[in-house]
Formats: structure tokens, sequence, C-alpha cells
């Protein structure tokens, strides 16, 4: 019987061609019913996967139970050669040369299983085991079919760019290379900030992605990290310097006061301009002032700057890699006060039947501002109408009616302006002149003229004063005083010669009188 058994097994190692199909495939040979065996007997075949990893480890089963005689042969995957690893024919295993090329391999102790050790990829393919068992009564036999699949861990990635300095709006690729790895191999694709914020950008079976329309925030650290069903490695960062800019400059004045115009600056104050231009590499800045080159540099600060630098202050920023540039411009408006304090006074208007208050500041920029207090009474107001208010070029005027403003009164004008800290001021005041208008004759020594003086001095603003006498010998108004001249022997003896003083703070005008006498 087992003379009998023995020629089987060795049959089987000397058997022709066979196929064997695992997963749909035919990648092995298998036993065909060429081999002869007593019709009593069933044999029994099973299959099984085994998974190894390179360098590794592995332990290929045959049976559960130690048999009384097994042999394992090993088949390479596309080919037709079967080739003895191991045998036992009772007498303890008798490993072949063979052997060795399939890693270091070893017999467990009590059973027929074998263990593998530095398993190299030559090991993958198809391992059979022919287990003989109870040979001396009612054998029974067994093919144990192990699929070896020697897996290799996926190597260290290196990440390849098509450009580690794209210029913004261009396309690019990134390449995961690998040199060793079974597959299937998934791929990721991670980027990481200057902040240290890690994202996932990609994800997939190709180890190449492409990347169109590159921006600024495509910079920053990449990595791939190669993963297979035994392992996973990550790649070295590589950087990625997007090339972009200048974008349109932004400029900040300090200190900020800004107008309709443009920026505002007080007289002999510090002033800082700075001008920013996103850009990689990094904007290169030039300043002009009104087109003229005044400096170089990001930051022009100019200290006590005076009115003369009014004008237009352009930016212009350069990326000297890309030879391309942008450019801002703003206008600056130097602010400084009018010379010395306003000037306050006091009019007659209208004929002298209001009173003009005249407040001036000559100078500045902008105009100052000039504001009339105090004794401004009309119809219970402490504040003069705007519509009574005009505003010259340096100064402000007010229009006040005759009784709307009583005797002695103060105004005063307050200026102020945004060069100055604090406010300044005038003040003028009205009052009616004391005493009463005086008129007096007197003649010249050649006695040629006849002189009619009025006067009414004092007050402010000054009386009008004006003489109107008979057959149209009149004389308009002056003020303060008023002399009517006649031409001796032309003068109407009897009859009135009146001297009329105005007042702009009284409605009714006053009144003196000379009747010439007859010579």
């Amino acid at each position: 019987m087992v003379a009998k058994l023995l020629g089987l097994a060795f049959l089987y190692l000397t058997t022709g061609p066979f196929t064997f199909s695992a997963h749909g495939t035919s990648v092995y040979p298998v036993p065909t019913s060429s081999v002869k065996i007593n019709p009593n007997w069933e044999v029994v075949y099973q299959d099984t996967d085994v998974y190894g990893v390179v360098g590794k480890a592995v332990i290929l089963e045959c049976g559960t139970s130690v048999p009384d005689i097994y042999i394992w042969s090993f088949t390479k995957p596309g080919t037709d050669a079967i080739k003895a690893v191991v045998y036992n024919l009772g007498k303890g295993p008798r490993i072949q040369q063979f052997a060795e090329t399939l890693g270091h391999l070893t017999i467990i102790s009590n059973s027929a299983a074998v263990s593998i050790e530095k398993l190299p990829l030559a090991a993958h393919g198809l391992f059979t085991c022919q287990a003989f068992y109870n040979i001396d009564k009612e054998p029974v036999v067994y093919y144990y079919y192990v699929h070896l699949n020697v897996r290799v861990p996926v190597s260290k990635p290196y990440l390849l760019l098509s450009d580690v300095s794209p210029v913004e709006g261009s396309t690019m690729w990134m390449r995961c290379n690998l040199e060793n790895g079974t597959g299937p191999i998934q791929y990721v694709w991670q980027h990481e900030t200057h902040s240290g914020n890690i994202t996932v950008v990609a994800q997939g079976s190709s180890n190449l992605i492409n990347i169109t329309d590159i921006n600024r925030n495509h910079t920053g650290w990449y990595r791939c990290v190669a993963t297979n069903a035994v392992n996973s490695e990550s790649s070295n960062r590589l950087w990625l310097d997007t090339i972009y800019g200048p974008d349109i400059p932004r400029i900040d004045v300090t200190p900020y006061s800004i107008t309709e115009r443009g920026y505002s600056a007080l007289e002999r104050e510090t002033v800082s301009l700075m001008c920013q231009a996103p850009s990689n590499p990094a904007s290169q800045y030039v300043w002009f002032y009104n087109n003229s080159q005044v400096y170089s540099g990001p930051q022009y600060t100019i200290t006590k700057i005076l009115r003369m630098h009014t004008g237009d202050y352009a930016c212009l920023a350069q990326n000297t890699y890309l030879n391309t540039r942008s450019k801002k411009t703003i206008s600056l408006t130097v602010y400084y006060p009018p010379d010395g304090s306003p000037s306050c006074s006091v009019e007659a208007a209208l004929n002298h039947t209001a009173l003009k208050l005249l407040c001036v500041w000559a100078g500045g920029f902008p105009s100052p501002s000039l504001d009339w207090t105090g004794d401004l009474v009309q119809a219970g107001k402490t504040q003069v109408d705007a519509e009574q208010q005009t505003n010259l070029q340096s100064g402000t005027a007010i229009i006040l009616p005759s009784g709307s403003v009583t005797p002695n009164s103060l105004f005063r004008c307050v200026g102020s302006h945004p060069a100055l800290k604090q406010t300044t001021e005038c003040s003028t005041r009205t009052y009616i002149p004391p005493a009463e208008p005086v008129c007096f004759a007197y003649v010249t020594n050649t006695q040629q003229y006849l002189m009619l003086s009025c006067s009414w001095d004092g007050g402010a603003p000054k009386a009008l004063v004006w003489w109107e006498g008979p057959g149209g010998q009149s004389k308009g108004g002056q003020e303060n005083s008023n002399i009517l001249v006649l031409r001796y022997g032309t003068a109407r003896s009897g009859k009135p010669y009146t001297c009329y003083a105005k007042h702009p703070l009284m409605v009714e005008a006053k009144s003196c009188r000379l009747t010439l006498g007859q010579s």
C-alpha cells in the first residue's frame, strides 16, 4: 500500500502541464485527470490564499494534522514547471536545494507547515502540499493549494514638481514617484500653509496631478503620501513658491486725515506715507512728487511738512523678477493757518440805516472759520441768521438793521483753523456819539468864501453828516464832519442852512441849523 502511494506521489511530481484558475484567470497549472489512483480512493482538494510581505516571515499550512507523507512543491506564475521544495516520506523532511531561492525555509516541528523567513519576491506563486494520511489502512489524500501573494511595501516616495516657482495664472503638475510598492497604490496630496494648517488637495490612484490657474494661495509646503495594503509612506516636503504681483498699491497716510480732495496734513507736522503692494518676490518701491522721483523704499517720511509740499504723491511698485509694475497716486493738501489774528470793525451800511460787522483774517488754507457772537439781538435771537451773514474770501460780514442793535453793544468774532489747536478772537463795540451835532460858520481871510461847518464827533461807526440849504446849496454826506463852502455874496440871508447827522444806531437823524443874517 505504501509503495502504491509513493508511486502516486512521484507520479504527481513528474506529471505534465496543468491549469488552475484563480479569481477567473488561469495563472497556475493544476493536476490533470491523468493521475491514476485507485477508484475507491477519493482525493480532496483545498485552496488557500496567503499574503506575505517581502523581508518578513510567512507560514504555509498543510492541513490541520500531521500527514504520514507530504510533498511540498512550487510553481512560478506563468510557467508550467513544478519543482519540489521539501518532502517527508516518513523519515523526516528533506529540503531541496531549490528551496533556497524561496527564502529561509524550515518545517515547523510536529507539523507539515512550512515557515519562510526573509520572504523574497521570488516566493510569489503556487505552493502545493500533497498530504497522505492513514496510509497503512484506508489512505486519504489531500492536495493543498496555497497561493502565496508576496507584497512589496511602498518605498519612501519623492515628489517632483514641473515648476517650483510658477507664475500666478499658469499651469503645472506634481508627480509622486515610487521605487517599489505592490499595487493598488493610493496617493494623497497634502498642502501645508505658513501657519502649519494642512489640507488634502487631491487623492486617488494616479501619481500625477495637474494644477491649472495657479494663484498665490497655492504657495506652501507640499508632500505626497503613498499607501498600499502593506504600509503608508510620506515624501519629504517641497516648497512651492508662487510668483505674482505687484497688485495695485495701497497708500496709508499717517496722521490719517481725509478730505474731498484726498488727504490733508497740518503744516510743520511729520507725515508718513506707507506703500504696500502684495508681490512675490517683494515689491520695490519708488515715490514721486508731482511726477518727479523723490524717494526709493516703501515708507516716505516728510518731517515738518510745509505748504509747498502740497501736491500729488505717487507710489510705483515693481516686481523685478516678472518685470511688472503698478502705480497709485494720492493728493495731499497741507493746511496752514492765517497770519496773526482776526481783525474786527464796524461800519455803516445801507446809507447808514444798518450796521455792518466786518471780521477779516487774511491768509491760511483752507480759509479760517469766523463766527460772530455777542450782543446780537434781533427778535430775541442770540445768534445772527445765516442769511444775514456774508462769507468773504478772507473774512465774514454781518448786516444788522437799525433798531436791532442796542447802543454800546459788544461784538466778538471767533476765528478757528484746522492748523491751530486753539481759537482766537477780536472784538468791536458800537456806540452813539456822546454829544449833539455842532454847526458854525466862518469867513475866509480874503472874504471870498463863507464856510459852514457841521460835525458830530465820536461814535462807532461814524455818523453821516450832510448839508441842505436854500437854492440847491447842499452837500452830500460825509462821515463825522462836513463843510459847505459858499462863495461870499451868494449865501442866502435869512434862509436856514440845516446840517443833518445820521447814525446807524438811531432811526431818526439829528440836526443843527444856521441862518445867515444880512451883512
